[in-house]
């Protein structure tokens, strides 16, 4: 009886074992395709101009690229900066880009007259920025679905 559940056990941590091994190896693969990705700004589109109150809408397109093998559903929560001006939160839902391919990402702002001052002001010069997280899901094996966080700053992006 004894030696049944030493069985039984030494299976179940054994089973443990390989899950965990077989969940790191997707988790690296997944990891090493989002280190690939690529960034670029791609559309600029203004949807509304405000006299009074003064204001501006804008959606700003950006194109992802992904050259690996392995399709990614990728979501991104984090904020557009001028200079050291935070001029909006960006929040993507999940957008699917496929294997060897691109996707894009729209990010829609409103910039009211505060900001609009701000980024006209010589004194607040800069460049536009994202950061934030970006989450990365895709399946290992075609089953095993595997996410991977990764900072908007490590990704390579082109202006």
């Amino acid at each position: 009886m004894q030696s049944n559940q030493n069985r039984i056990l030494v299976g179940i941590v054994v089973l443990l074992v390989i899950l965990g091994s077989v969940y790191y190896i997707g988790q690296k693969q997944v990891e090493d395709a989002v280190q690939t990705l690529g960034l670029e700004f791609s559309e600029f589109d203004l949807t509304r101009l405000s006299i009074i109150p003064p204001e501006i809408d804008i959606t700003l397109t950006y194109t992802v690229t992904n050259p690996s093998d392995l399709p990614l559903e990728i979501s991104v929560n984090g904020l557009l900066y001028h200079g050291d001006t935070v001029i909006s939160p960006v929040r993507v839902d999940e957008r699917l880009i496929p294997a060897r391919g691109a996707g894009e990402i729209e990010v829609a702002i409103t910039l009211n007259r505060t900001l609009l001052e701000a980024i006209g002001n010589p004194e607040n010069s800069g460049s536009y920025r994202l950061d934030g997280r970006l989450t990365a899901t895709g399946l290992y094996l075609g089953a095993l679905p595997v996410s991977v966080e990764l900072n908007l700053s490590e990704i390579e992006a082109e202006n």
